[in-house]
């Protein structure tokens, strides 16, 4: 069941204390010097005395920017990887027995949910279709935004541009593809990408983000976070900076699963629940990226992302925490806390 942290509980319940403490990754920014994120600030107090905080920053390499100059529709098709049983990784696994789950997988949902009538949509056009996708995953981890002009769908094994007529602009383009210019040195440009795809508009700098993560094998020891950031607001045409990030460098056996990004006037904020096998769940791994060097392919983005774990102990019952995204109006003040959302 999700659990949504309320601001008015923030500094009573050491669960929500916590969550929010791990809020602002630009403070951790500024004490070591990273001069990218100006004016961050601190939303919540830190641990009392003799709680767990949260592991030493790191600063992690980012491989790249490797320039995508082609016109997404002249890439050579490469098949996405071959489709696999998929087992989802959960801290808190479900009380419904196996054959439960599989007979009705929305049981648990439903009850703590009433039926709301959905809004009117403005428009409707098909999306990636499961023959399309090339693999037939299940679930195909469905996923997508909207600009101005276009709308980016994700699926596990492949991203596909529409227009808001509904005219398809770029076919279903596997992630394999879509990463290849990254090279055979990591698994993005290796042919390993795995799925949990996610894209988002930044609406700041007219620009689109795709991500996936690629891995050999899991349980294993390389595992990434493979991000593409458009050179222009024309996702199709207009070129790719591509982006290569190892998710757990000092535990390579970790694999980041469920990412989720945030967009914030000062970095791209990223986090991923860390499992080293379908069972053991390693904690939270919360990063910022360099979002101005990112968009715009200025060098190496050197140091690279910040990052740092938030243990199980920490976390409490809480995992997946998912980082605020400013979407609209004004843009947040400076030294605005990021926040992160957390599951139960």
């Amino acid at each position: 069941m999700k659990n949504k942290f309320a601001f008015q509980f923030a500094f009573s319940s050491p669960r929500v204390l916590v969550a929010l403490v791990f809020c602002s990754v630009a403070v951790l920014l500024t004490l070591l010097g990273y001069g990218v994120f100006p004016g961050a600030s601190v939303m919540a107090e830190g641990p009392k005395q003799n709680e767990k905080g949260p592991s030493t920053p790191q600063l992690v390499p980012v491989l790249g920017p490797v320039s995508q100059d082609q016109d997404l529709r002249t890439l050579p098709y490469i098949a996405p990887n071959p489709e696999k049983e998929e087992r989802r990784l959960m801290r808190h696994p479900l009380s419904q027995t196996p054959s439960q789950q599989k007979s009705d997988p929305l049981q648990a949902v439903r009850q703590f949910t009433q039926a709301v009538a959905m809004p009117t949509p403005s428009a409707t056009f098909p999306g990636i279709t499961s023959a399309q996708s090339g693999c037939g995953c299940l679930p195909p981890d469905t996923d997508g935004d909207v600009g101005p002009n276009h709308y980016i769908q994700a699926v596990n094994s492949s991203i596909k541009i529409i227009d808001k007529a509904g005219n398809q602009l770029l076919a279903p383009t596997t992630y394999n593809s879509f990463f290849s210019a990254l090279g055979a040195s990591n698994p993005c440009g290796n042919n390993q990408n795995d799925g949990d795809g996610f894209v988002f508009y930044d609406h700041l700098a007219d620009r689109w983000v795709v991500s996936d993560f690629a891995f050999p094998a899991f349980p294993g020891t390389s595992f990434y976070q493979c991000i593409g950031v458009s050179k222009t607001s024309d996702p199709v045409a207009g070129g790719w900076w591509l982006y290569a990030l190892q998710v757990d460098p000092a535990n390579p056996s970790f694999l980041g699963d469920y990412p989720k990004f945030g967009l914030w006037p000062d970095a791209y904020y990223l986090s991923v629940n860390l499992f080293s096998n379908s069972t053991t769940f390693n904690g939270v791994r919360v990063f910022a990226l360099p979002r101005s060097a990112m968009i715009n392919g200025a060098g190496a983005p050197n140091p690279g992302a910040v990052a740092f774990t938030i243990d199980p102990a920490t976390l409490g019952n809480t995992y997946s925490l998912v980082p605020a995204t400013f979407r609209t109006g004004s843009a947040p003040p400076g030294g605005r806390a990021r926040i992160f959302d957390g599951d139960q």
